[in-house]
């Protein structure tokens, strides 16, 4: 399964890139976040609770950031498994700045087995992107609430 798509962030690429390293932010962001925590520099593991039309379940997994090139670009890594299914993806993240802010673009690339992957074959392309845009959102609204007012 692929996913791809860009978003537009309300800040430079050195704040995005910040905010998206960022335990605490990460852990407010994430659509279903359960637990999060940073185990290296470059891994973080963790919990959230995802539905997919019925199935519904917790998946546990870790995410690790690959060949980063700070403010720019990083490769992804990540795993994860519940009752209903093991996902195993790689995917790539860029930052370009654009018109005051980042335009973030993304591409993902993932294997999926078990029972979702029967059952929620035709569903898993359009949540996949629907919960990759709902935390975008969420960054968004993240950076917005501490942008600097000026007057």
């Amino acid at each position: 399964m692929n996913i791809e798509g860009e978003h537009w962030l309300p800040a430079p690429p050195e704040i995005v890139w910040e905010t998206l390293h960022d335990e605490a932010t990460l852990r407010a962001t994430i659509p279903g976040c359960q637990e999060l925590t940073q185990t290296a520099p470059t891994v973080f593991t963790g919990a959230a609770s995802v539905g997919v039309g019925v199935i519904k379940g917790v998946y546990h997994g870790s995410l690790e950031l690959l060949e980063e090139q700070p403010y720019s670009s990083a490769k992804i890594r990540i795993e994860t498994r519940s009752g209903h299914a093991e996902i195993r993806g790689n995917g790539s993240v860029q930052l370009e700045p654009s018109n005051g802010g980042t335009l973030v673009r993304y591409h993902g690339d993932a294997q999926i087995t078990g029972m979702l992957a029967v059952v929620g074959r035709r569903l898993l392309p359009s949540a996949s992107k629907s919960l990759t845009e709902t935390f975008l959102r969420n960054v968004e609204e993240t950076l917005a609430a501490t942008k600097p007012q000026t007057n």
